[in-house]
């Protein structure tokens, strides 16, 4: 197995979460000589350390200079910052870098690649249209940051399409990566403890498309300006749940290239904004030749993922609804999309990220009949929705639901949708909606006989 464009012999790869060991085992097989470095110790490691190849040299606990001794590439994890000063010691020294998404399609850069990027969604349309692909008999994987690893799917290997979700922090560094059908889901306030501000956030998005011909095609949300904004040489198709576009809302009906695909009601996804996810999976996955009757199919077996926008109870005719990967604005503001006046009961609250809560506010007063808040910021997302809807500091989540239980009724929802990361008071937003989930199920107190 050879990777095209770049030779090398010695490569390190920084950051060994599970992109990291794949890309360390994927550099193996190709006969390289492979060094590893993260600044966790190796009781923090554990056994991700016992997965590497034998006999690799391990700098761990700091990322020395040493480590580059003799290095042509240096491949990136996920979490491993473009600015970190080893990676900026390597590029001073011409050493050739790249993220480990980047590094693996460049064994598979000859099988089409559909590659979905947005700041909420993209797990969603990925699974999905890998889904659509997979009804209308494409051998066809998915994966990238919601997992496998991309370097994991090259080591396994066989299949002739792959569906990758790519974040920011692994575009930001692409060199010539160039997917057959780059979809962009939307753009909203994320991840600005990295980013210093939304232009640079904006730019590393974009960062995708810059690769791609007039032989490839970019699949942009017209609802979204700043997306649809989006420059690239790629021919350009769009979807919306608002006008007219490629893919888009018909009063019930969800068309595509004005054909019926299929009604609304037969999406087994709530929530307006996961109408928009399944246009852009059709979308995408008619680039590759997807039918459409399969794509019906596929849909409507679709439940879901965990954690994002899903129904997990249902008592007393009150509806409760897990969307704790809800981690930024946007995807609060999506959740909240399309619920009737007064209907939601919404959980927000945690790390806010640096993010501006200000959009809530609206949102909050067309469809909340109260707000529980939650976490370090909490309040912060409380003083920007005064005289929106009645809100409570409720401080955590048992509170919360505690409270809503008592004040939902028949026909409302409960809405964990955050806003905020979970880290202030969960391992992770899983572990969050986990919680929720088990507290929304747990049946009342009893009161004695």
């Amino acid at each position: 197995m050879t990777m095209q464009q770049i030779e090398y012999s010695r490569v390190l790869v920084i950051g060994l979460g599970s992109s990291g060991v794949a890309a360390a085992k994927l550099a193996a097989c190709d006969g390289a000589e492979v060094v590893v470095t993260d600044h966790r110790s190796s009781t923090e490691l554990g056994e991700a350390l016992a997965t590497l190849p034998a006999n690799t040299p391990a700098f761990l606990g700091a990322h020395p200079e040493s480590c580059l001794a003799d290095i042509d590439l240096v491949v990136l994890s996920p979490g491993v910052a473009a600015d970190l000063p080893l990676v900026e010691t390597a590029r001073g020294r011409g050493i050739d870098i790249l993220s480990e998404l980047e590094f693996a399609w460049r064994h598979r850069a000859d099988a089409p690649l559909i590659a979905v990027t947005g700041s909420n969604g993209k797990s969603t349309v990925t699974t999905l249209t890998a889904a659509i692909l997979q009804a209308s008999g494409r051998n066809t994987v998915a994966g990238g940051n919601l997992g496998p690893p991309a370097s994991q799917l090259v080591l396994e290997g066989g299949w002739d399409s792959w569906v990758l979700e790519i974040s920011s922090f692994q575009s930001e560094t692409f060199v010539a990566l160039r997917p057959q059908v780059g979809v962009f889901l939307n753009l909203s306030q994320d991840h600005l403890e990295r980013h210093p501000d939304m232009a640079a956030y904006a730019k590393a998005k974009s960062c995708l498309f810059a690769s791609q011909t007039t032989d490839d095609t970019i699949i942009v949300n017209a609802d979204d300006p700043l997306v649809a904004a989006t420059v690239t040489a790629a021919r350009m198709r769009s979807f919306s749940v608002k006008n007219e576009a490629d893919a888009f809302l018909d009063g019930d009906t969800l068309r595509l290239y004005g054909e019926d695909l299929m009604n609304r009601s037969e999406i087994g996804l709530a929530g307006q904004h996961n109408v928009a996810n399944v246009l852009a999976a059709a979308l995408a996955a008619s680039e590759l030749g997807a039918d459409t009757q399969a794509g019906r199919t596929a849909v409507t077996a679709f439940s879901g993922l965990p954690h994002r926008h899903r129904v997990v109870h249902e008592s007393g005719g009150v509806r409760w609804i897990d969307d704790s990967k809800a981690t930024n604005v946007g995807a609060a503001l999506a959740a909240l999309s399309g619920y009737p006046e007064n209907s939601v009961h919404i959980i927000l609250g945690g790390l806010g990220k640096g993010q501006d809560f200000t959009p809530l506010a609206a949102a909050v007063a067309a469809a909340a009949a109260r707000v529980y808040l939650i976490g370090a910021d909490g309040p912060e997302i409380g003083r920007v929705l005064v005289g929106a809807a009645p809100c409570e500091d409720a401080k955590t989540l048992e509170r919360a639901v505690e409270s809503a239980r008592k004040r939902a009724t028949t026909g409302q929802y409960v809405i964990l949708a955050p806003a905020c990361a979970s880290f202030d008071q969960f391992l992770n937003y899983p572990a969050r909606g986990d919680r929720f989930s088990a507290l929304a199920r747990a049946e009342e107190p009893r009161s004695c006989p």
